[in-house]
């Protein structure tokens, strides 16, 4: 009887797999599954159980392989990923398995991409080029992140590079395999498009897989505190990164009913307290102009405790016209600044890089001014905090419409890329308060961020 793979890595590699990971190791050799999509969450070990497999056919499998091939003749297990460096962590993964065990001395030649073992097999990693691999004998594809693969691009497009590869697969039968796995993003792309193929069972050979993280590991149970506060910061991403759910292509960044849960209707624009003098965050929106334009927005803020305290939000009123359009008066926008530092004692003065140069040199010299460049990452960073305060009733407003109005109506398209961005939706393109107030929360919280997703990635 064959060795398992669950027996292989236990015996061979010295490692203990979590039960729901032996399962579907066992699975994708015993079933002859040669397409396996595996669309599992966060933590879950996805990438480890890939570098188990892929040794597995490397050293179990070898005596197939070999026939196969012409005597002398390299076959590759290659690792394929959005770029090099992830695709090399995948690589990393099969290398510290086989250099922690007796296989070790199998190996006769290494580089930073390449592990090449003695009976002819070359573990490889290539970033996501479709050229990379043509000619060669491949009898495993591992895919990482595909669900936040590049699309339409002729030569990197992730269609490109599975029209590429999976053409050598086809030779070695249920031997060969193409082993896609991610955690879960859009629906739409290959990743998505081959999940429904397999899911759908018309389709011999192929495997859809949808595990959440609380499955598959046995440190992370459902109801866990990492788990349990994950939801409650953001429940729609909870169920997108550990729930394995493929997410929808634009949605609310913050229900209504808890935006209107934040508003303290019992007050209005707050005083300054002593108390809090020299801990208080100014943040500035400049207006963009054109057809229903944004206002020049502010937004004062600061934490008492763990929670935010909105103190007030202002708009300036434009004053005079060139070229037929309104604009502010920035000498007021800086006498107001001026004012309201007196009495403030701000922190910090956070105004945008690129559209107040003239204010920032103005007042950079007296004042606690902090520039703001507005990119894909800061805004992410900014409206996730946003979202966390929000959703853990760790922010208080008072009843101020347009901007009540403005975050109730703030929607989120995600990008394929992983990436997404925030606009004003479909009933308000603008989102001047909600800027102001996400600039104001990104410099007050930036002491105390921590990147609790992102830091436990396995």
């Amino acid at each position: 009887m064959a060795l398992r793979c669950s027996q292989f890595a236990k015996h061979a590699l010295g490692v203990e797999l979590w039960p729901k990971q032996e399962k579907v190791l066992n699975n994708l050799f015993e079933k002859k599954i040669n397409h396996a999509i595996w669309a599992m969450g966060r933590r879950s070990g996805k990438t480890f159980m890939a570098a188990v497999a892929a040794t597995y056919m490397c050293f179990v499998q070898a005596d197939f392989f070999q026939r196969k091939v012409r005597k002398g003749e390299k076959w590759y297990i290659i690792t394929v990923a959005n770029d090099l460096g992830q695709a090399k962590i995948a690589l990393e993964n099969i290398r510290q398995l086989v250099v922690n065990s007796p296989f070790e001395q199998e190996v006769i030649r290494e580089t930073a991409f390449e592990i090449e073992i003695s009976n002819g097999c070359v573990f490889q990693a290539i970033p996501a080029s479709a050229r990379a691999s043509r000619g060669k004998a491949v009898v495993a594809i591992i895919q990482d992140e595909l669900a936040f693969s590049i699309e339409g691009d002729a030569n990197r497009g992730a269609e490109a590079m599975y029209n590429a590869l999976s053409p050598s697969i086809a030779q070695f039968g249920h031997h060969g395999k193409i082993i896609e796995l991610s955690s879960p993003w859009l629906t739409d792309g290959l990743f998505y498009q081959h999940f429904k193929q397999a899911e759908s069972e018309e389709f011999p050979g192929m495997q859809a897989l949808q595990i959440p993280t609380w499955d598959i590991n046995v440190n992370l149970p459902w109801g866990c505190d990492f788990l349990e506060n994950a939801r409650k910061k953001d429940e729609e991403s909870f169920w997108v990164e550990f729930g394995a759910q493929f997410a929808k292509s634009q949605s609310a960044l913050l229900a209504p009913e808890i935006v209107e849960a934040s508003v303290n209707k019992d007050r209005n624009v707050m005083l300054p307290m002593k108390e809090y003098m020299g801990t208080y965050i100014l943040a500035l929106d400049p207006a963009r102009g054109g057809v229903g334009r944004d206002d020049y927005t502010a937004c004062i803020v600061h934490y008492e405790g763990e929670r935010l305290i909105v103190d007030k939000f202002h708009a300036f009123e434009p004053d005079f016209e060139i070229a037929g359009k309104k604009e502010v008066n920035i000498a007021k926008v800086e006498d107001w600044i001026k004012e309201h530092h007196r009495v403030y004692e701000f922190q910090s003065i956070v105004l945008d890089q690129f559209n107040s140069s003239a204010t920032i040199q103005s007042l950079s010299k007296d004042f606690p001014v902090c520039e703001l460049a507005w990119s894909v990452s800061t805004k992410m960073k900014a409206f996730s905090k946003m979202k966390e305060l929000f959703n853990g009733g760790l922010i208080e407003m008072y009843n101020h419409k347009k901007a009540v109005f403005q975050l109730k109506n703030l929607s989120v398209i995600y990008r394929q890329s992983g990436q997404w961005s925030v606009t004003g939706g479909k009933e308000t393109g603008i989102d001047d308060y909600a800027f102001a107030l996400a600039g104001a929360i990104l410099e007050a919280s930036k002491d105390n961020d921590v990147d609790w997703l992102n830091s436990l990635i396995r």
